[in-house]
């Protein structure tokens, strides 16, 4: 009797473990706000941060810290990296959902890694309405990584595009990463925003492809985006539809990445 129920038992975890991976290793789009356009000229003002999974400075989990983190750039558009949802190392908190409900935006999500137990990827969350979204999946030995592709309506009769990636640590990897990218964005007509941990600081010789076609918001000003060390990692690029404000680094803890925000308004 007790042998059968260890085997229903472990067959219920089976079972509840498949059930999980499926309805988790999916992309996942939330629609939690009324369509929001901007006004007068407004500014748009995009956040790129690595999350790593609510995990802070000090090592604990506390999504909590994150939310304030991002309710503090009062953003319109928010790229995430490093989300996770229903994994062991974050509590089986679907971070995605969370993020979308307390801060009351738009969400689109997309997964790169998707193991039992441990499912994550990048996130844009926003106000604006999301008119269409595309994934592009890198294959790599080590570790696939994605690129999101998401079209917002930015004004009545204006859409930008916003393409959010967290690319790997092998320098071949990147390079391959990044000529995929190049190439999708050289199919895009309009206003183009890249966001995201590029693993790349501006000296690294696969980081000046992006410089063909997009220019750093904070061109000329050396920031720090990696708690311990003097590295910029992290990065808002747009085309030359865009005239940026200001740039900005906050110091939070509540990652070992530092979130960069950029205001800028349309110039077409």
């Amino acid at each position: 009797m007790r042998r059968i129920s260890f085997y229903l038992f472990i067959t219920g975890i089976i079972v509840f473990s498949l059930h999980l991976y499926h309805e988790t290793n999916k992309e996942i789009k939330l629609i939690h706000n009324k369509s929001e356009y901007l006004i007068n000229n407004g500014l748009i003002t995009v956040t790129s941060y690595n999350i790593q999974y609510g995990r802070g400075q000090d090592q604990k989990i506390d999504l909590q810290r994150t939310i304030e983190t991002l309710q503090s750039v009062e953003a319109n558009i928010i790229s995430l990296q490093e989300v996770e949802r229903n994994s062991y190392r974050s509590n089986f908190t679907d971070q995605i959902r969370v993020l979308a409900e307390e801060l009351n935006m738009n969400a689109f999500f997309t997964p790169s890694l998707a193991y039992p137990g441990l499912y994550y990827g990048n996130a844009v969350l926003t106000y604006f309405p999301i008119v269409e979204t595309k994934t592009v999946t890198f294959k790599n030995k080590i570790e696939n990584r994605t690129a999101l592709v998401i079209e917002l309506q930015v004004t009545e009769d204006q859409t930008i595009h916003v393409i959010n990636t967290h690319l790997g640590l092998n320098r071949d990897e990147r390079a391959n990463a990044i000529e995929q990218i190049y190439e999708k964005i050289k199919t895009i007509d309009g206003p183009i925003l890249l966001t995201g941990d590029l693993n790349s600081v501006p000296s690294d010789q696969e980081y000046q492809i992006w410089n063909d076609h997009l220019t750093k918001s904070n061109e000329g000003i050396p920031f720090q985006t990696y708690y311990s060390e003097d590295w910029q990692i992290d990065y808002i690029f747009h085309s030359s539809d865009f005239l940026v404000n200001d740039v900005e680094v906050i110091e939070s803890e509540a990652s070992d990445h530092y979130p960069v925000t950029a205001r800028m308004v349309l110039s077409r």
